[in-house]
């Protein structure tokens, strides 16, 4: 037993590396796509075509991604996609060519939507069932890490190498991810594979979570793609990596502080403050015009994600048959595709409209509207499946 419980240990951190690894890699890569497109003469709505390219190929595969992680073996497909992901960015390091950077950014989405839902599940998997919550609400802080730190390590390696070889060290990150989960060897057991149904691809179960996830997103979306370019505005241009490193500091304080509240079920509390202090960070953007005050901002945003982030997915492949989680995790994750996909267009819109500090304070709203759905239906919903899952 302890033999067994040393091996799942051993695959769960090498899991845990290789998932914040990835993310890491993939968010570091978003603010270096702009600059390299108007270093070789890609400029206006061309980039903004080369960034959401993938946005569309990632939500229109989700489901696909579910149906192949529940119907072959995870750990093969992970290490196939994983290997596939790793080629985007030689080809970013190489290629010039508005079209093709285009049907890179598409290709991209795809084996992003695998390698995203396949992490989780993989997680999922190797866990007791006894530690399955409280293990995902761990391991979902690669997600959040990833986000926050994978910009920060963008700017970083730009500010001392060209964009092109920029390219080539995410390049190698990603190869050392594929070397960690290489190690794991997660064994699975022959599979009767069911036929593919549009209808079967959506794991409803996951859906009020998803629903929820959603609106907590969108603020996040606008606050990833716009954070820069407000600072810019601001003057405060300086303060952007340290914005970043704040968001990782919020992120871990919450996460070691809270952790025990999370283990002894004490989940409503947690849900309800962490949606206050985020509504309130982002109301206050209103007023922004220092750089303490968009580190303070950073550190308390990195505080509400640090929590829910970890602990929605947890409530997703916590009361989830093993068998489900492929689909269940994708479902779910649509909810980070989507949300972040609003609220880049909101603010979009919201910079030729209002400006960006206003509409950084407007997407507030979507923090109160998901603390509705929480307190109206998700909470109850989420006790309701753990009581059945116990039974």
């Amino acid at each position: 037993m302890k033999n067994d419980e040393k091996i799942w240990n051993r695959r769960f951190v090498l899991l845990f590396i290789t998932n914040l690894l990835m993310m890491a890699t993939f968010y570091a890569s978003v603010p270096i796509i702009p600059i390299y497109c108007q270093e070789i003469g890609i400029a206006g709505a061309k980039i903004g075509i080369v960034l959401t390219a993938m946005s569309v190929t990632t939500v229109l595969f989700r489901p696909f991604a579910g149906y192949i992680l529940d119907n072959f073996n995870r750990y093969h497909v992970y290490l196939l996609f994983l290997a596939l992901f790793c080629l985007p960015f030689l080809g970013f390091a190489f290629i010039s060519v508005f079209g093709l950077l285009v049907l890179i950014r598409l290709y991209m989405g795809v084996v992003y939507s695998v390698c995203g839902s396949a992490t989780m599940t993989l997680a999922g998997d190797v866990l007791p069932q006894n530690k399955v919550g409280a293990g995902i609400n761990r391991f979902a802080l690669t997600i959040s890490l990833g986000m926050a730190a994978g910009p920060f390590v963008g700017i970083q390696v730009q500010n001392h190498v060209s964009s092109r070889t920029s390219f080539l060290v995410l390049f190698i990150l990603t190869a050392i991810a594929l070397i960690c989960v290489s190690f794991c060897k997660i064994e699975y057991p022959m599979i009767a594979r069911k036929k593919f149904r549009i209808a079967d691809a959506f794991y409803r179960p996951a859906l009020p979570f998803m629903g929820n996830m959603i609106f907590i997103m969108i603020p996040f979306g606008a606050m990833l793609a716009y954070s820069s370019m407000l600072a810019q505005e601001k003057g405060l241009s300086a303060a952007t990596p340290y914005f970043y490193i704040s968001l990782v500091a919020g992120m871990l304080l919450s996460k070691f502080s809270t952790q025990k509240m999370i283990d002894s079920g004490k989940h409503k509390p947690l849900v309800l403050l962490s949606l206050i202090v985020l509504a309130a960070t982002m109301a206050s953007y209103y007023f922004l015009s220092t750089a303490g005050h968009l580190l303070v901002a950073g550190f308390f945003l990195g505080v509400g994600y640090g929590i829910l982030q970890p602990l929605f997915q947890s409530f997703v492949t916590g009361t989830t048959p093993a068998p489900n989680r492929g689909a269940a995790n994708a479902t779910y994750l649509l909810s980070y595709d989507i949300g972040i996909g609003i609220g880049s267009l909101a603010m979009g819109f919201f910079q030729e409209s209002i400006g960006l500090s206003v509409g950084f304070a407007v997407t507030a709203v979507a923090y109160v509207i998901s603390g509705g759905l929480y307190l109206g239906y998700v909470d109850g919903y989420y006790r309701r499946l753990s009581d059945a899952l116990l039974r």
